[in-house]
């Protein structure tokens, strides 16, 4: 069983807020220090790539939604400024 600690999200943040988004944020980047220094960097990213792969293929999600995180994923790959989620 794991012990990763569930990053203490709200149930249900309003979009529609930027600073909602802006803790939302927040927490996620906690939350990956946290990990990654609990599992290590190859361990979580698996953790992240299983993760993305099920909300991929869950029926719910749009191709939209998945068309815009790969653009993300794509930019901050070749971008210089990674460095904010490292620890």
């Amino acid at each position: 069983m794991s012990n990763l600690k569930p990053p203490h999200f709200p149930e249900h943040p309003s979009s529609e807020s930027p600073r909602a988004r802006e803790e939302l944020a927040d927490r996620l980047r906690s939350f990956h220090r946290e990990q990654v220094q609990q599992l290590g960097q190859s361990e979580m990213l698996k953790v992240y790539c299983r993760t993305l792969s099920n909300w991929i293929l869950n029926p719910t999600t749009s191709a939209y939604q998945i068309a815009m995180l790969c653009d993300e994923l794509s930019l901050v790959a070749r971008s210089e400024d990674r460095d904010d989620w490292e620890l």
